[in-house]
């Protein structure tokens, strides 16, 4: 456990899956798109312990990663192709994201550096004026639920954008209690006020109201995201859900992409809170075993059932198209409600393929499993 992150393991497992996530999306990105702005729409800091290299916060983490990135590819400082768009709303805290980032102009000279006060819903149009580069990355990671209506998500929506939004579930299950004085106006900031109606006619749970989020990104934006997903993030003491990841993309890679990260990040948090349970018990009984034994936290509990079904998801996503689907599109498709990588998905197709459900359709190029434009197609 990283102790810039004590007592913060939440958001060490959050900034995890971004660290882990950039790399790949950079790459696949820069391979297709000249260029890359990255945006975070409430980049603080906050309760940062680094005070240096912001390292445990997302705009340490984003320069850092993304500086890799365009080293390793080549870039020039002359012509930098990432730019790194930064947004804070407090005066304090905005005071400290500015003097970092004219320190950081020398540290990372690879990547462009820009700076916005202000409230994220108010700087949506200018941050989007300055976003000139090919494709963007949405980052927004508030420290409530209010302030990033689906109004100034769409600013920045299309075909060559990606979102990330930390979802605060510790929040929202306030929505749940008819006490929440201001439940209405509250749901309608976060999901429009269409979906909201319809969830406050019904029997409100926490749960509607995520996948009616989800929903909202992939149909209402002013460009429809073909995939959309969350990534669970647990509390550190208790086996409930502190915060969840929303991710929107259009691409089939970008959905590997963060489960893959997720699956690494994720797993550690699963430790680490294995770790944390056992160290405020004053509990020694495992001694040095803690490293050796298998730790099974919520997040992997979730991955077993997945496991579990993945082979009916995939026989149901196969059904519901009129035509055969690529293996790479099933497997975004199925990886939306499921924490798989798609090489597992891959597994369970080869798996349903010797059952006589699937054909292997694979061998015809000699291959071992579905790869990449194989079509998967049910048996008659």
């Amino acid at each position: 456990m990283n102790d810039l992150y004590r007592d913060r393991e939440q958001s060490q497992a959050k900034h995890e899956i971004l660290r882990r996530y950039l790399t790949p999306f950079a790459n696949k990105i820069l391979h297709a798109w000249p260029s890359i702005d990255f945006i975070d729409g409430f980049a603080g800091p906050w309760e940062n312990r680094d005070e240096d290299g912001f390292s445990d916060t997302s705009i340490g983490i984003a320069l850092e990663t993304l500086s890799r990135v365009a080293e390793q590819r080549g870039h020039s400082p002359n012509a930098p192709q990432i730019r790194c768009i930064f947004n804070e709303a407090s005066p304090p805290a905005f005071r400290r994201l500015e003097a970092f980032a004219e320190r950081a102009v020398t540290q990372y000279p690879l990547v462009q550096i820009e700076v916005f006060q202000g409230e994220f819903e108010a700087n949506a149009q200018r941050i989007k004026a300055s976003a000139k580069n090919a494709f963007q990355l949405l980052f927004v990671d508030p420290t409530g639920y209010t302030g990033f209506s689906p109004g100034a998500l769409s600013v920045f929506s299309g075909r060559s954008t990606e979102i990330v939004v930390n979802f605060m579930r510790s929040f929202i299950v306030r929505f749940v209690s008819g006490n929440h004085r201001d439940r209405e106006q509250a749901l309608c900031g976060l999901l429009g006020r269409s979906r909201a109606n319809k969830l406050l006619k019904s029997e409100l749970s926490v749960e509607a109201i995520e996948m009616e989020y989800l929903l909202m990104l992939k149909e209402d934006l002013a460009y429809k995201y073909r995939y959309g997903a969350f990534s669970p993030i647990h509390n550190p003491d208790r086996n409930e859900i502190h915060f969840l990841l929303a991710y929107a993309t259009n691409h089939p890679d970008g959905m590997e992409a963060m489960r893959s990260a997720e699956f690494k990040a994720l797993t550690e948090h699963d430790k680490n809170r294995f770790k944390r349970a056992v160290k405020s018990r004053g509990d020694d009984l495992f001694g040095n075993m803690l490293d050796e034994m298998e730790v099974t936290g919520p997040y992997l509990k979730a991955r077993k059932r997945h496991l579990a079904h993945a082979a009916e998801n995939i026989r149901a996503a196969i059904s519901q198209r009129a035509r055969p689907m690529e293996f790479t599109a099933l497997a975004a498709e199925v990886q939306q409600s499921l924490y798989l990588k798609r090489s597992e998905i891959g597994d369970a197709i080869v798996e349903l393929s010797r059952q006589g459900v699937v054909k292997p359709t694979w061998l015809e190029r000699q291959g071992r499993r579905p790869r990449a434009n194989d079509l998967i197609v049910l048996c008659e």
